[in-house]
């Protein structure tokens, strides 16, 4: 809880001295009653202390309400605030090779998950492809979940085979419903495309025809290059549809150069939101009004009660 006006909170215990010391100086004046009654001092009346009581507290609940607290709620960036992002990953029966320790898979699981913990204000989802794709989750807040898709994608969910323009494809169009102007594939893949009906080249042509510059894709490259049998990355491929698209083709050779992949990407797509969160502040004096009119009130009437003169 914070306090805008500060200086209110020092008016409670100006006021209690002075009140105290102009108590000290007041001479005690005696009232004499006529009458076949006597009248003892009503200050020792054990419902004057209370209601003193209360007229202090009701006063210190008005200086805390004239300072005007207010309270700080999190609250999530709105649509076309932060980045929207969708990791795209391969998960063909070679990701299962252990070339990177434990595996191809394991190590860009374990690089995706340190990612998504230092992005908390963007929208970022899942999509996996081997033979065909398919989208694990849209981008979303909720990267708790996010990371649990993450987790349980294995290999074997999909057909075996390795549809790099499928995934692409699938992959822009999860922005369909993206307000916001900044977006950025994550594609990542350790071979070269074997299953698509449309070529990846064509693919990224039409994102970027479609996008502009509202979309990026970044590649990363897995693995070894295409060898004389034709397998293994093309790396022309990747490194086409991430320049066509205003990203950058990341070749790595290691699960380490994993998570330097990420820290680049993180400084390429700074986001524009605070990392701390974005914070509504709220007025909240209107307890304390309340709570401090009503002390003050209770305490009258239980003055007037106590200190009255009933007559004749």
């Amino acid at each position: 809880m914070s306090f805008q006006f500060l200086p209110a909170l020092l008016a409670f215990p100006v006021f209690l001295t002075l009140t105290f010391l102009l108590s000290r100086k007041r001479k005690v004046t005696s009232q004499t009653y006529s009458g076949p009654f006597s009248f003892q001092s009503v200050s020792g009346s054990p419902g004057s202390g209370t209601a003193v009581l209360l007229q202090w507290t009701g006063i210190a609940l008005l200086c805390i309400a004239l300072a005007r607290p207010q309270q700080g709620f999190e609250r999530l960036p709105e649509a076309g605030e932060g980045l929207d992002i969708i990791i795209t990953l391969d998960v063909s029966g070679s990701m299962d090779q252990t070339d990177y320790y434990p595996s191809r898979l394991a190590a860009a699981k374990k690089a995706a998950l340190t990612f998504i913990d230092g992005r908390p204000n963007d929208r970022i989802g899942l999509v996996i492809y081997a033979d065909q794709p398919r989208t694990l989750c849209p981008p979303t807040f909720d990267h708790a979940i996010l990371e649990r898709f993450i987790q349980n994608a294995e290999l074997g969910t999909l057909p075996d085979g390795t549809s790099i323009g499928a995934g692409l494809a699938v992959a822009a169009k999860g922005f369909n419903y993206s307000q916001t102007s900044r977006r950025v594939v994550v594609l990542i893949s350790d071979g070269e495309d074997t299953s698509s009906q449309v070529d990846p080249i064509t693919v990224a042509r039409a994102i970027n025809t479609i996008h502009g510059d509202s979309l990026r894709v970044y590649t990363v490259a897995i693995g070894k290059p295409l060898s004389e049998n034709g397998l293994g990355l093309d790396i022309e491929t990747l490194s086409y549809i991430a320049e066509l698209n205003g990203g950058r083709l990341f070749n790595v050779e290691s699960p380490e150069q994993l998570d330097e992949v990420y820290s680049s990407i993180d400084s390429l797509e700074a986001s524009t939101l605070p990392a701390e969160g974005l914070f509504v502040y709220r007025d909240s004096y209107m307890f304390f009004l309340i709570s401090g009119m009503i002390l003050m009130l209770i305490s009258n009437v239980m003055k007037y009660r106590f200190f009255k003169v009933v007559g004749d």
